[in-house]
């Protein structure tokens, strides 16, 4: 079994962070933030420093079939609303946390088969550490580089997880 790495161990092992932040940052192309009825039905512009702000890409890449899972009818693009219920979001973060600990410590786990294929170097690893250790390694090769870097992985998945429960609160 491997060994539990904290979330400030990572972060201090690895200078590489897929990029979220709380509050509205418009650099960062994909928003989330906390609504109820009431809100939607008024003016949810307020709300903007509550936003958890991501980069585009890696939610695509990463977050994607998690959002996918728990969204109920067809998810839209190009800054349009799609609302997941309360006990969705909070099935969505137990299942990121369940993933982190596969990920952690069952890393051959199958059920990670489909969520690895996302775990690609340029996600992990800054562009010249990728253009100088890692452009001309083998498939197996670079398998190897994405579990010895998935802390990275994990950080992002940690970070949303964090954010979705203090939402809920």
């Amino acid at each position: 079994m491997a060994e539990q790495i904290s979330l400030e161990e990572l972060r201090a092992k690895k200078p590489v962070h897929i990029p979220v932040r709380r509050g509205h940052v418009d650099s960062l192309r994909f928003w989330m933030v906390p609504v109820n009825r009431d809100i939607m039905n008024a003016d949810a512009d307020w709300l903007i420093d509550e936003e958890l702000s991501c980069d585009n890409l890696c939610i695509h890449e990463l977050f994607l079939p998690f959002i996918l899972r728990y969204h109920k009818g067809r998810f839209k693009w190009k800054n349009e609303i799609n609302l997941i219920s309360f006990k969705g979001a909070r099935a969505m973060s137990a299942d990121v946390r369940r993933f982190c600990d596969l990920l952690q410590n069952d890393y051959s786990n199958p059920e990670l088969d489909e969520l690895k294929k996302h775990c690609t170097l340029d996600l992990l690893v800054t562009r010249s550490e990728y253009q100088e250790r890692y452009m001309d390694l083998s498939n197996d090769e670079k398998a190897a580089a994405v579990q010895a870097n998935i802390g990275v992985v994990i950080r992002f998945y940690t970070e949303i997880a964090d954010w979705l429960d203090e939402m809920l609160k």
